[in-house]
């Protein structure tokens, strides 16, 4: 009874903000000012993807300038990023010490799963630069790839959020071709990213030209964005998305008493997803000691702790 009522409200919500999408559009017209995300009260928002994402978990700053757009909507955020990851799942089998867990299939069975327990309201995607190596001959592979994810996504009924990955910064070390020669695939990669999302309706957020086009460096290696990195790409996303002010500037002590208890909170639920026994729980070893299989869930209690805290600092700044 409560998955359906859960359903019912986000068919509901989806078709409340298409309705008021097309009354305030025509045919030719786009609404560049309508904000494109207006998460319902106690929404989930879900951040799926690949090292972009995983390595945000330490940084807090996304999720921080979200939750401070919308401090009285109780809304949960969860990071399930994966270093490595494709749209196709790929890294989701490896475990610890280099354990491979099922074949090629049973990374995105993995994620289809995670995201099923989740039951998103919305997710933020971000995919396109592994799959860039691949250079041009991989774009039909990544489109159609894409194509099942965002179909997996559109059954649970999720609002979706596409973002293009981030361009390579030249001056960590490899060669100005170099950096040159990836930067060409990546914009091709964006731009399939920005055709999909197009073509389903989602929005978007174009990550790769908004950061070229900035002064000074964003990221700590050339790939992986630093903690500053990821608070200008927080502002790229809030101004692509037309979202609200934030309820406490990003760079102030509230806001950095916020992001703590995120940073907190997130590397408890990256223990509960993904846990270092995982030989045990899911893996080859999964059989010796069912025990381990119950330990996971264990954590839960101390992540929705640290969100009634997360909850607490943010209604002060209401």
């Amino acid at each position: 009874m409560i998955s359906v009522l859960m359903n019912f409200r986000k068919r509901s919500a989806l078709i409340a903000s298409s309705l008021i999408f097309l009354s305030a559009c025509t045919p030719s017209q786009k609404p560049a000012s309508a904000p494109r995300l207006q998460p319902g009260e106690g929404d989930r928002i879900v951040f799926l993807g690949n090292a972009f994402f995983e390595q945000a978990i330490r940084h807090g700053e996304l999720e921080t300038s979200l939750a401070l757009r919308w401090p009285e909507k109780n809304l949960s955020f969860r990071n399930i990023g994966w270093s490595g990851d494709t749209v196709f799942g790929q890294s989701r089998t490896f475990g610890r010490r280099g354990a491979k867990f099922g074949g090629p299939e049973a990374g995105f069975e993995k994620m289809s799963q995670h995201l099923a327990e989740l039951d998103p309201d919305i997710v933020f995607v971000a995919y396109g630069f592994n799959e860039s190596f691949e250079e041009e001959a991989g774009l039909e592979a990544f489109r159609q790839g894409a194509l099942r994810l965002l179909d997996m996504l559109g059954a649970l009924n999720s609002e979706i959020v596409l973002l293009s990955p981030p361009p390579m910064e030249p001056g960590f070390g490899a060669p100005a071709e170099y950096v040159e020669k990836r930067n060409a695939y990546l914009q091709r990669y964006s731009e399939e990213m920005k055709a999909l999302a197009e073509s389903r309706g989602h929005a978007y957020v174009d990550l790769f030209k908004s950061l070229k086009k900035e002064a000074g460096t964003y990221s700590k290696d050339g790939i992986h964005p630093s903690g500053d990195g990821y608070r200008r790409i927080a502002d790229i996303i809030a101004e692509a998305l037309g979202l609200s002010e934030p309820a406490a500037r990003l760079d102030s002590e509230a806001a950095a008493q916020i992001r703590s208890e995120i940073i907190k909170k997130n590397q408890l639920f990256y223990y509960r997803w993904r846990p270092r026994n995982d030989a045990f729980v899911y893996g080859e070893r999964k059989d010796e000691q069912r025990i381990a299989q119950m330990e996971p869930a264990q954590i839960e209690p101390f992540v929705e702790k640290k969100e009634s805290i997360i909850r607490t600092l943010l209604e002060a700044q209401l």
